[in-house]
């Protein structure tokens, strides 16, 4: 977990002179977890009770990165009369939360934990570090939300512009046709137009033909005979 590798993880192991035979203590000391485990079960199978074993297998467990059957074991341990001891499991229990990336239920049992035992140091060190990460992960939110409602702004007035454009040209598609008929309107128009002056035209000659005809038919003038 990001950030994580700043908090301090010290887990507290009871001590609980009945163990001493089976040296699960020392296991636990000496990185042999797996045995530690094995020891501390057959512990708790003669004293399932003992609030001291639970808390020794669930710090063992958390080492194995076994961290859901860690929190289970102290869970087990904080019926505790010690207030000592009973702080120092709602400490290991803050840190199993922090490796589980729940950090704002870590805080409450930082919380307890100082509590309890004031003095606890590496309590206050990680509560007010987690504060720490939890604003960091809101400021980080804040900053990816603001970019995501720009970004989506944007998209929503790309968007418009190409609804609009998508108007204009249909609507010129549609205006199109109209242009079109007009334009042959007036063109049939202009043919009919034109049409009307040629035979007017023609009207006008064949009249002026008529009217010379009419003038060498009546003038009086004689041609010469044709032998």
């Amino acid at each position: 977990m990001k950030g994580a590798k700043h908090i301090v993880i010290i887990f507290i192991i009871c001590c609980i002179p009945a163990l001493a035979k089976d040296n699960a203590q020392k296991m636990y000391e000496s990185g042999q977890y797996d045995e530690a485990i094995n020891k501390y079960n057959r512990i708790l199978i003669e004293h399932p009770d003992w609030e001291e074993a639970h808390f020794g297998k669930g710090s063992a467990l958390y080492k194995s990165e076994k961290i859901d059957e860690a929190m289970r074991e102290f869970e087990l341990a904080i019926s505790s009369k010690d207030p000592l001891q009973k702080s120092a499991v709602y400490y290991n229990i803050g840190n199993a939360l922090i490796k589980s990336e729940r950090l704002e239920e870590s805080l409450k049992f930082y919380k307890r934990a100082l509590e309890l035992n004031p003095k606890d140091y590496d309590a206050k060190h990680n509560f007010e570090l987690v504060r720490q990460m939890m604003q960091q992960q809101n400021q980080t939110q804040q900053q990816q939300q603001g970019q995501n409602d720009k970004k989506d702004q944007q998209n929503q007035q790309n968007q418009q512009k190409n609804d609009q454009q998508d108007k204009k040209e249909k609507q010129e598609q549609q205006s199109q046709p109209q242009q079109t008929s007009q334009k042959q309107r007036q063109e049939r128009q202009k043919s009919q137009e034109e049409a009307v002056q040629v035979l007017d035209a023609l009207k006008d000659d064949e009249k002026k033909m008529m009217q010379e005809r009419m003038k060498t038919k009546y003038s009086g003038i004689k041609k010469e005979k044709d032998w």
